[in-house]
């Protein structure tokens, strides 16, 4: 944990790369002098969306001109995670997701979903902490 799922456009530059910068970032990351989480707890995937309709203009493909075609990130993170390491994650994920498309981090949204008791069903049953 966390899993991040990043969806944009089509033809944006090497994904596999991109989201192996975001997973090691998160790794190599220190956050009041230990790191961030350990290595390989972190899941990252990529889901393509076939048309982007923003101001009226249809966008099929990535186009790194156009600085206003978003990047949407959703972040699953259990309840180990405080509000400030949550913060953190999401400010290194808009980070790399920027550096590697070239895309404004203003245009990248992250939503986060914490798994709070009462909301997670897990094991077969929903999980009441």
């Amino acid at each position: 944990m966390p899993f991040i799922k990043i969806s944009t456009l089509p033809n944006s530059l090497n994904k596999a790369e991109i989201m192996k910068s975001v997973e090691n970032a998160l790794y190599t990351y220190e956050f009041e002098g230990k790191e961030l989480m350990p290595e390989n707890m972190a899941t990252c995937i990529w889901q393509t969306q076939d048309c982007v309709v923003h101001k009226l203009e249809a966008y099929v493909e990535y186009d790194p001109g156009l600085v206003e075609i978003p990047v949407f990130v959703d972040l699953y993170v259990n309840t180990v995670f405080s509000k400030e390491k949550v913060a953190v994650i999401m400010e290194i994920v808009g980070a790399e997701l920027s550096k590697g498309t070239g895309i404004d981090p203003k245009y990248v949204f992250i939503h986060t979903h914490v798994g709070n008791p009462g909301y997670v069903f897990i094991n077969g049953e929903v999980w009441n902490g």
